[in-house]
């Protein structure tokens, strides 16, 4: 009895063993690789509706160093004060504020402008950014201040800069 014991778990033995060698012999397949993320499609020139969107598109431009977008986002009246080259240089060299876009209000149109209010991230504080329509696409009134925080309209001239 006992030998037939023995021998019944030798067998037992045997068997775990020539499964362990098969099932983990050799190279194990190597997980394939996830899949390259693909690249992001260039935005798409974006119809500006709405005051909000207009801002929320310069000041993206803007963190993205985009500064030709961001120019483009400028009123008529806006390029006409600012080359683009003076635009970008006051963009480099100024600091960039830390906007909550999506927290981005319109105000009331008045006279046909738009004031809309961004809220700074982890700061009381807000930008407020003049908009105009123009050609059915609401852009962005920069005269006085830096491209990132521009005086509202009505300082622009007090400021004593254009």
């Amino acid at each position: 009895m006992k030998a037939r014991v023995a021998v019944a778990l030798f067998v037992l033995l045997l068997a775990a063993l020539v499964f362990i060698s098969v099932r983990y012999s050799g190279p194990r397949p190597r997980p394939s690789p996830a899949p390259p993320l693909p690249a992001p499609a260039p935005e798409p020139e974006e119809e500006v509706g709405t005051p909000e969107k207009a801002v929320v598109l310069y000041v993206d431009a803007l963190y993205r160093k985009d500064f030709e977008v961001a120019y483009e986002r400028l009123s008529s009246e806006s390029r006409e004060a600012h080359s683009y080259q003076e635009f970008v240089e006051r963009a480099e060299t100024g600091e960039a504020t830390n906007y909550d876009l999506e927290a981005a209000e319109a105000g009331e149109e008045v006279d046909g402008r738009v004031i809309v209010t961004v809220p700074l991230v982890e700061d009381p504080a807000s930008g407020g950014f003049t908009t105009v329509e123009e050609d059915g696409e609401w852009k962005v009134v920069f005269i006085g201040g830096e491209p990132w925080f521009p005086y509202p309209e009505e300082d622009a001239g007090e400021s004593g800069e254009s």
